[in-house]
């Protein structure tokens, strides 16, 4: 089952239209349809198609994220096979069969990212609480 028809699958099984997926998520009902035919050609491209899954995916209740990975892959195959692609899927990104095996790494990498920024602001505060107690000392405690 393709990308676009399990959207369709999902959507239908949940008896929702693709009218009230337009109205509560903004998105036009033409670029909804051009999902569910796996017609990317239509579509802007980019951060916005996958927007527009997340979107989708998330009124209608299902798993956005792995649901994202399936578009991508369904990009990238369109690419292969010379069909209608996202705008540069495939220069320079990494292809969706990878995503999951370097979740870990990436998760990891923010994770550091948020401890040194946590460090970083901790010493800030200390160094603020030291300058503000010497001047305090310096003054003779007149405040």
């Amino acid at each position: 089952m393709s990308f676009g028809e399990e959207l369709r699958r999902e959507r239908e099984l949940r008896q929702i239209s693709l009218r009230e997926i337009s109205n509560a998520t903004k998105i036009d009902v033409a670029r909804l349809e051009a999902l569910e035919r796996n017609d990317f050609s239509c579509l802007p491209g980019g951060l916005y198609n996958r927007g527009y899954v997340r979107a989708y995916c998330e009124h209608i209740g299902i798993d956005s994220e792995s649901m994202v990975n399936a578009y991508l892959l369904e990009a990238q195959t369109q690419a292969a096979n010379g069909g209608s692609s996202e705008p540069g899927l495939l220069r320079g990104r990494t292809p969706p069969s990878t995503l999951a095996a370097n979740e870990p790494a990436a998760e990891s990498a923010r994770a550091e990212g948020g401890r040194r920024w946590l460090i970083a602001s901790v010493l800030a505060a200390a160094l603020l609480i030291v300058a503000v107690l010497a001047g305090w000392w310096l003054l003779g405690g007149r405040v």
